[in-house]
């Protein structure tokens, strides 16, 4: 009898291990832009409970942009600043880009991974990470209020400026989506590298899904994902 508890035991512990050792595929990555550059796009896939931890050194003062281009609903990332137990940003809730000014000097992490159900499904994702850190020569960091886009006298009505962007936002999804513009969500719009982003959501079913509308720097719309 005692050898058969101790054999059940050892069953479950190495049961635990095996669980654990499942949930603990992470992959640390460093990232270092080109010479003479203040920013990159990081090329990368995950699979299942996959997740990469991306290191960057930034210092305060900075502005980062951080824009997540996937093929999978399920794929977001965080952000944690130096020392802390929390995440800074959290894309779940916040959406797939954000831009904002760093508050500590430190190596920052982003960590790219997949929502639980799509893990359990052993889903795959393939993404574009683009980063980037204005002011990275050590000038002082720029304000973060959006520049507002005047249209040219002879533009067209796709060109728009900043305060149209979010409604102009809205109207792409509820086709993309087939929801009504009322039960959309969109934010301001805020420059990200060479483009102005707006990011929006909508519940339906239980489950928010989360969306960013691009635009060109002239106003003109470039693509919602």
């Amino acid at each position: 009898m005692r050898s058969l508890i101790k054999i059940g035991l050892l069953s479950i512990v190495l049961a635990g291990a095996m669980a654990t050792s499942a949930l603990a595929q992470v992959r640390n990555e460093t990232v270092r832009f080109p010479r003479g550059t203040s920013g990159t796009t990081v090329e990368d896939s995950i699979t299942g409970n996959e997740s990469v931890r991306y290191s960057i050194g930034v210092s305060a003062g900075q502005t980062m942009d951080v824009q997540l281009d996937t093929d999978n609903p399920s794929n977001y990332f965080n952000i944690t600043a130096p020392g802390a137990s929390e995440a800074l940003f959290n894309g779940s809730i916040s959406g797939n880009g954000t831009s904002f000014v760093v508050p500590s000097s430190g190596n920052y992490i982003i960590d790219v991974y997949l929502m639980r159900n799509a893990a359990r499904r052993g889903e795959t994702a393939d993404y574009d990470l683009n980063l980037y850190v204005e002011n990275s020569q050590g000038r002082a960091a720029a304000p973060t209020t959006p520049r507002q886009v005047s249209p040219p006298q002879n533009g067209t009505a796709d060109q728009l400026d900043t305060c149209q962007m979010p409604r102009f936002c809205a109207g792409e999804a509820s086709a993309e989506f087939g929801v009504r513009p009322q039960d959309i969500t969109v934010n301001a719009a805020f420059q990200s590298g060479n483009r102005y982003v707006t990011q929006g959501y909508f519940d339906r079913d239980g489950e928010s899904t989360f969306f960013n509308c691009w635009f060109a720097l002239d106003g003109s719309f470039d693509s919602l994902n």
